[in-house]
């Protein structure tokens, strides 16, 4: 029998090594990367599709001359951005993101409280998919913070709607779920752009170790 090596050659495996590394060196430094900021652009485009249909569910379920349109949803709502978050400069854009997600888990406390008490039964869908968005916005907010070269202090969170009547706080909530489905827009744009700056950067990484392999040989 006859033994067959195959033989790599000395510059083909020193670039395998030196890619492998690099690659390694990125997955360890960034154990909330590329995969993350994927994992949060889909979460982020389930929650904008879904956004829609709650505001609509929302809207059926606040009573007779309610009105059914969210022209009127404009009541002054604290924790969401000044301007487009995608104009901003990645880390900028990730950090403002992460608290507004924050500031709409406090909204989201105070909405499902308040709808418990208005809307029966306890069973309504309205409850369900107030809970399930909650939820969401909640792991949302985790991956993103997972991402940040620096996390912010804890955010205290005010109720926008304690203390006013019971229209008001529908005006309030309608208002949180209109901005709410404008911000998941914004989001779900401006994790594309880090995914892409992500695989560019990490590209051009790759090629300058093969360009350095190739000097060497």
């Amino acid at each position: 029998m006859v033994l067959l090596l195959h033989v790599i050659p000395a510059t083909s495996a020193l670039m395998y090594i030196l890619v492998m590394s690099h690659v390694a060196r990125l997955s360890t430094a960034k154990l909330c990367g590329t995969a993350a900021v994927i994992q949060s652009r889909k979460l982020a485009n389930f929650l904008q599709n879904q956004s829609e249909d709650l505001l609509k569910t929302y809207l059926s379920k606040q009573g007779e001359g309610f009105p059914q349109t969210t022209s009127l949803c404009k009541e002054p709502v604290e924790g969401f951005p000044e301007g487009q978050v995608t104009d901003m400069k990645p880390n900028e854009m990730l950090r403002s993101i992460y608290v507004t997600l924050r500031h709409l888990d406090g909204h989201f406390q105070t909405l499902r409280r308040q709808q418990l008490d208005l809307v029966s039964p306890p069973s309504d869908p309205l409850h369900k998919k107030l809970t399930d968005t909650h939820n969401r916005i909640q792991d949302l907010a985790g991956n993103i913070k997972c991402l940040l070269e620096e996390v912010p202090p804890e955010i205290s969170i005010t109720s926008s709607s304690s203390g006013r009547g019971v229209f008001k706080q529908k005006m309030v909530g309608c208002t949180v779920l209109r901005k709410y489905s404008e911000f998941l827009k914004q989001v779900v744009s401006g994790l594309n752009h880090v995914i892409s700056r992500r695989s560019a950067t990490r590209g051009k990484g790759i090629q300058r170790i093969q360009k350095k392999v190739l000097r060497l040989g």
